[in-house]
């Protein structure tokens, strides 16, 4: 399909054209069956659009999505930031719960409880299989 053509059909739904582009346009459209189907999906998606109700979003939705395509270039330190946050969140709450279960499990509050380091004893080492075959 010609780009020419494409552009003044677009056109042709928003503005009058020349005659001349207008004579152009109607003999592409009798002789193209893709530009007459071209033409017909535009006429359906332009009904389509007419239906949505334009108040389904949330009041300034369009100022705010303005403002977001003019600051579309986030520094990758803010990018981090941000991602940080919800990691650093989400490892916390881990890191107590793991805390919490050796805390429970050892019935000792200490650091090493807490982290689940274990000093064995002597006779815990001797008391293993054959350590050192």
């Amino acid at each position: 399909m010609d780009h020419t053509l494409y552009n003044l059909l677009i056109r042709s739904f928003d503005a009058p054209l020349a005659e001349d582009e207008l004579r152009r346009l109607e003999k592409a459209l009798a002789s193209s069956e893709e530009l007459r189907a071209v033409k017909q999906d535009f006429i359906n998606l332009r009904r389509s659009f007419q239906t949505v109700n334009g108040q389904s979003f949330k009041p300034f939705f369009a100022e705010r999505v303005v403002e977001r395509l003019g600051n579309s270039q986030q520094s990758i330190s803010e990018y981090f930031v941000s991602v940080f946050r919800g990691v650093a969140a989400a490892a916390a709450v881990l890191v107590i719960i793991c805390s919490a279960y050796n805390i429970s499990r050892e019935n000792a509050f200490t650091v090493e409880s807490a982290l689940g380091i274990h000093h064995p004893t002597l006779e815990q080492v001797l008391a293993l299989e054959v350590p050192f075959e």
